[in-house]
């Protein structure tokens, strides 16, 4: 059987397609502007709206809520004794926290946290809380 083959004839004409991509690259850059000015004036817009709104109270007016007042001042050796004990504080949770990261860090606390976490059992539960707290 023989085959028909069908030959498709084009003809350029470089005048219409070099109009057709101008025209394409004018629109394009008229779209791109006219978007870029309508979101410019919208946001504008905006942002002087809640510039207005936000200046409408006179000046010399409070616009927020009335400052609250100093503590009274303390003696030197007050203050010297909270600070102190703030850090002393500071050192303790700081101790702990680096406790419990050794204690976690432990070989058999992580080896028996994998086994709860992928083998859930009543053994493995309760040799994870054993070397883990």
């Amino acid at each position: 059987m023989p085959t028909r083959s069908r030959t498709l004839h084009v003809s350029l004409n470089p005048v219409k397609l070099v109009l057709c991509i101008a025209l394409g690259i004018w629109l394009g850059f008229v779209a791109v502007a006219g978007t870029a000015w309508f979101g410019y004036r919208h946001l504008v817009s905006a942002a002087w709206e809640q510039v207005g709104q936000s200046t409408t109270a006179p000046l010399g007016s409070p616009v927020g809520p009335a400052p609250t007042p100093a503590p009274a001042p303390q003696s030197n050796a007050q203050m010297f004794e909270r600070y102190q004990q703030n850090q002393s504080a500071a050192q303790q949770r700081d101790n702990a926290r680096i406790e419990e990261a050794e204690r976690l860090a432990s070989p058999k606390c992580q080896f028996w946290t994998a086994q709860q976490r992928n083998a859930p059992n009543e053994k493995a539960r309760q040799n994870m809380e054993r070397f883990c707290n």
